[in-house]
């Protein structure tokens, strides 16, 4: 990996390390939270969010930190097996299930993520226009040419597993489609979405936790070349969250996105 992607990515970690920070000092100017419920700007609640949470969200933000920092070791190139693609998806479903954990006893998810909404019509609008949105902001930045520029710049991260050791078997490509269509949208939707952006944005304002949040996700993802993409995705998906209240948006905007990759990548 170039010095120059370690260096970018990791920037753009510690500028959402940054503004997290910065939502924490809005927020003290606030006194605490029982006297300041939170922002009501937007439809995503906040109110049932405390202290506790800032717990969460370092957890979160360190995790992610040091898989950055991990990419500046020296690793040997793994071959992707059976065994490794099972234990990813497991570990994308054990973070949704600590953020279930951590929020279970002190809200209603159900209403927290707007998991019964009134107008299944909405959402499902919702999430194709999103989609719309994100796949014309792609076609724009492929017309000026920024993607070429960033697949000259930006390389293939170490010590990410090839495709080698697997042929490409019913097998393959069904826990293949489970890990990047269900597995990641779900995890990346409660972490980023679910949790983070309501903890953010109940300190520091819709905005500051939209940007925060966003440029977070971006950078997790650990690829310099689609940073700018995912960073505008991750606004879009907010966006959807916020206009409808419900994470169902969002959250089909990702499977849509993913599924689309995942069947490019299965017919080439």
């Amino acid at each position: 990996m170039q010095d120059f992607e370690y260096a970018v990515l990791g920037g753009s970690l510690l500028l959402s390390v940054g503004l997290f920070l910065v939502c924490l000092l809005f927020f003290s100017f606030r006194k605490s939270w029982a006297i300041h419920p939170g922002r009501t700007v937007g439809v995503v609640k906040t109110n049932c969010l405390g202290w506790i949470d800032l717990a969460g969200v370092g957890l979160v933000f360190a995790i992610f930190l040091c898989n950055w920092i991990d990419l500046g070791q020296v690793h040997s190139e793994k071959s992707l097996s059976y065994g490794l693609m099972l234990s990813q998806f497991v570990l994308q479903m054990g973070f949704v299930g600590v953020v279930i954990g951590v929020l279970y006893h002190r809200a209603s998810i159900e209403g927290l993520w707007g998991l019964r909404p009134g107008r299944y019509w909405w959402i499902t609008g919702a999430s194709f226009v999103g989609l719309l949105f994100y796949f014309v902001a792609l076609e724009l930045l492929w017309a000026i040419g920024f993607e070429d520029w960033t697949g000259r710049v930006f390389q293939r991260l170490p010590g990410e597993a090839s495709g080698r050791g697997l042929e490409p078997t019913v097998t393959y490509w069904a826990l293949w489609a489970l890990i990047t269509v269900v597995g990641a949208p779900l995890m990346e939707e409660v972490v980023f979405r679910g949790y983070l952006y309501p903890v953010l944005k109940r300190m520091g304002g819709i905005w500051l936790a939209a940007l925060t949040v966003s440029l977070f996700f971006a950078a997790a993802h650990l690829e310099g070349s689609h940073l700018l993409g995912r960073f505008l995705l991750g606004l879009i998906l907010i966006a959807a969250f916020e206009l409808t209240g419900s994470l169902w948006a969002p959250l089909g905007i990702h499977v849509l996105n993913n599924l689309y990759v995942f069947i490019g990548n299965f017919v080439e």
